[in-house]
């Protein structure tokens, strides 16, 4: 049997993250483990978009916090600004690559 439920998310334009080669250095790590359809290396436009997810608490923890932590940050903050936090569930948000 499945089970269902709405979960809000966030989208994100961010192609200045994409351009930080510390958060590449991440995304290309054999070792990250991410929802993406970023293959490892240059990124390639919104071929790269790249989905990570946000504990509810908005505390700053979640399953990709492991990322640079200024952009980690970010994403979090973005998270609060929309009024996302209190969720049952992981919020989740894309980044995307859109110049």
């Amino acid at each position: 049997m499945l089970s269902m439920r709405i979960v809000e998310g966030l989208v994100l334009n961010a192609p200045a993250f994409f351009d930080d080669p510390s958060f590449m250095d991440w995304l290309n790590n054999p070792d990250t483990v991410v929802m993406t359809w970023h293959r490892r290396g240059q990124p390639a436009g919104e071929w790269s978009d790249t989905c990570v997810l946000v504990d509810p608490s908005l505390n700053g923890e979640g399953a990709d916090a492991d990322m640079p932590a200024h952009i980690w940050n970010e994403i979090v903050e973005a998270c609060r600004k929309a009024g996302l936090g209190g969720q049952r569930e992981h919020i989740p948000v894309r980044l995307t690559n859109l110049r």
